[in-house]
C-alpha cells in the first residue's frame, strides 16, 4: 500500500480551514464506529445465544490487535508514503467485514461467521487509527519548552518568556502549575474531534441499539434484525469511504506534518526502549499505565453483560431499547462531560492537583455498579443515574491518563513509539482482565466482581501517590 511517490510534502496547518471541515469529522467519526461495533457485538452474541462466559471471552480476545499497535505502527512506518491510501483502504476492508457478518447471521454458521471476518474490522480499525493519526491530525505547536523552563526558573515574568520565545501560533499559551507546562488555547480543535468521535458513539451505541430492539419486536426475528443492523453498519462505513475519496488530501500533499518515527525503524526498537527503562520518569509512567485503570478493567466486560443479563442470572435484565438509552447514550454522554470537565480542571489547577482526586473517583463505577447489584428491580431512571454517576467519573479519570501520556511523549524524539507503547500498555490490563472474565464470572457472581472493582480503587490512588512523588522534581522532559 503505496501512493507510488518519491516524496511526501506537507501542507501547512492553515491551509485549506474550510474545506478541512468536510474531511476531519468524518474521519474522527469512522475511529469512533470501531467502538460502537464491539458494543454492538457483544449484545448481538448474547441476543443470538451466547453465554454471558463466552460474549465475554469472544470481545476479549477480539480486541487482542490492540496490543500489536507497536508492530503496526512499524508497518506503517515501513510504508511512510502512505497517506489516503491508508485510510481509504482500511475502510474499505472494515465495510467488507460487517456486510460479511451481516450476511452470514442469516445462516446457522453465523458464529464461524464472525470468528472469521471480525479480526479482520478489527485490525483495519487499529490501522486506520494509526494512519489518522500519523498523517492527518497535526501536532499543536509548542513553544520551546526548555528555554522556558530555563527563563522562568531564573526568576523571568511569563509575559517576558512568550517576547523572547515568540511561537508561529498567537493563541497558543502555557502556564506554570503545580511545577508542570501547561498548554492552553492550543490551535488544533481538540475539543472538536472528541465531540465528532462522541456523536459517533450515540449513534452506533444508542441509535442503531434501539432500532435493533425495535426491529426485534416488530418482525419477532432476532437474526434477521441484527443483520440489519450491521448491514447498516457496513453502509456507513462505504459511505465514509466514497466521501473520503472525493475530499480527502492525499497522495503528494498529506495534511499533517511529519511525524518522527524513531524507534519504529529496524533495529531501533531496542534501542528506544532500553533508553526508556533507564529512565526513573519513564518507568513511573509506564507503571502508572498499567495500573491506574486497574479497577475499571473487571467492569468493562462485565457491567454491559450485567445490565443486559436476566434477572435470575442476578442482571439488571434490560431490553436493547433500554441498554441502548442508559449505556448507549446516558452513560456516553456522562463521559464526555467528565472528560471535558477534567480537562478544563488541568487546564487551571495542572495535572498534579487533581491526580489524587481522580484516583478516588474510580471507585465510583464500581460502587454505582455494585448498588444496582443489589437493586436489581430499580426503575430505570435510578439505573440511568447510577450509570451516569459512574461513566462521569471515569470520564474525570481518562482525561487525567491523557495528560500523563502527553507528558510520557511531549518533545521526545521517539514520541510515535511512546504513543504507541502507552496505549498499548493501557490496553493490556483490559484484554487480560477481559479473556479471564469468562472464568471469573463461572466462580463469583456480580455483586462479588463489583465488590472487588470498588476495593480495587486503592490501587490508582497508590499509583497517583508514587506517581507524583517520584515526579516532583519537576520540570522534567515533557
Amino acid at each position: 500500500m503505496t501512493d507510488k511517490q518519491p516524496k511526501t510534502t506537507y501542507r501547512p496547518h492553515r491551509r485549506g480551514t474550510k474545506t478541512r471541515w468536510l474531511w476531519l469529522p468524518s474521519l474522527m467519526f469512522g475511529d469512533g464506529v470501531a467502538v460502537s461495533v464491539l458494543v454492538l457485538t457483544m449484545v448481538m452474541l448474547r441476543r443470538m445465544g451466547l453465554d454471558t462466559a463466552d460474549t465475554a471471552l469472544a470481545i476479549a480476545l477480539l480486541s487482542l490487535p490492540v496490543l500489536l499497535r507497536p508492530l503496526f505502527e512499524m508497518v506503517v512506518t515501513h510504508f511512510w508514503g502512505t497517506t489516503k491510501v491508508w485510510i481509504l483502504s482500511t475502510q474499505f476492508i472494515s465495510a467488507l467485514s460487517l456486510a460479511a457478518v451481516a450476511f452470514t447471521l442469516h445462516t446457522s454458521s453465523w458464529l464461524l461467521g464472525m470468528v472469521c471476518f471480525m479480526p479482520f474490522f478489527v485490525c483495519s480499525s487499529v490501522f486506520y487509527n494509526i494512519a489518522l493519526h500519523r498523517f492527518y491530525i497535526d501536532t499543536s505547536q509548542r513553544v520551546h519548552l526548555s528555554q522556558v523552563r530555563q527563563q522562568i526558573s531564573q526568576g523571568m515574568h511569563l509575559s517576558q518568556v512568550h517576547q523572547q520565545n515568540p511561537t508561529p501560533q498567537q493563541d497558543t499559551m502555557v502556564r506554570w502549575c503545580d511545577g508542570e507546562m501547561v498548554t492552553l488555547h492550543s490551535s488544533t480543535p481538540q475539543h472538536h474531534n472528541t465531540t465528532t468521535s462522541i456523536m459517533a458513539l450515540l449513534f452506533g451505541c444508542g441509535v442503531m441499539m434501539m432500532i435493533a430492539g425495535n426491529m426485534e419486536v416488530v418482525t419477532r426475528n432476532i437474526r434477521y434484525s441484527w443483520s440489519l443492523v450491521f448491514y447498516v453498519m457496513a453502509g456507513v462505513e462505504l459511505f465514509l469511504w466514497l466521501w473520503h475519496t472525493i475530499f480527502l488530501p492525499g497522495g503528494t500533499h498529506g495534511y499533517a506534518k511529519p511525524k518522527p518515527t524513531m524507534g519504529l525503524h529496524r533495529g531501533e526498537f531496542r534501542i528506544s526502549l532500553r533508553r526508556m527503562l533507564k529512565r526513573k520518569d519513564d518507568i513511573t509512567a509506564l507503571t502508572f499505565f498499567i495500573l491506574f485503570l486497574l479497577p475499571e478493567t473487571l467492569l468493562a466486560l462485565t457491567a454491559p453483560l450485567f445490565l443486559i443479563a436476566k434477572p435470575h442470572n442476578g442482571g439488571l435484565g434490560l431490553s436493547p431499547q433500554e441498554f441502548a438509552f442508559t449505556q448507549g447514550t446516558i452513560a456516553v454522554i456522562a463521559i464526555a462531560l467528565g472528560y471535558t470537565l477534567g480537562g478544563k480542571a488541568i487546564k487551571k489547577h495542572g495535572l498534579c492537583r487533581w491526580l489524587l482526586s481522580s484516583a478516588l473517583l474510580l471507585a465510583v463505577p464500581g460502587a454505582a455498579l455494585l448498588f444496582l447489584s443489589y437493586n436489581t428491580a430499580a426503575p430505570l431512571s435510578i439505573v440511568a443515574a447510577s450509570l451516569a454517576a459512574g461513566h462521569a467519573a471515569l470520564g474525570f479519570a481518562l482525561s487525567m491518563v491523557k495528560q500523563v501520556v502527553v507528558r510520557f511523549t511531549r518533545n521526545m524524539p521517539d514520541n510515535t513509539l511512546r504513543h504507541a507503547i502507552a496505549r498499548t500498555l493501557i490496553a493490556t490490563p483490559f484484554v487480560i482482565v477481559g479473556s479471564l472474565a469468562s472464568l471469573m464470572l463461572t466462580i463469583a457472581d456480580y455483586q462479588r466482581i463489583f465488590q472487588l472493582a470498588t476495593e480495587l480503587a486503592v490501587v490508582p490512588l497508590i499509583v497517583s501517590v508514587f506517581y507524583l512523588y517520584l515526579t516532583r522534581r519537576q520540570p522534567q522532559a515533557e
